[in-house]
């Protein structure tokens, strides 16, 4: 994967993370496997923080929905 279609994948989910909750129609490990197949990536280091972003976010909502 480029680093331009890294950065498309990467900015649709920080869109969907903005918008998602424990109760959508995906599951949260469905999110997870999207983030995980980022790392199989070679990502720039900004692109990296990016994701670890999103995966402190996507840890806060399975830790909300297990405290729920």
């Amino acid at each position: 994967m480029s680093y331009q279609d890294i950065d498309k994948e990467i900015a649709h989910l920080e869109l969907v993370f903005g918008k998602i909750t424990t109760r959508d129609r995906f599951p949260l490990s469905y999110w997870h496997k999207r983030l995980v197949a980022l790392h199989r990536s070679a990502m720039m280091p900004a692109q990296r923080e990016r994701v670890a972003r999103l995966e402190a976010t996507l840890r806060s909502l399975a830790e909300s929905r297990q405290t729920a």
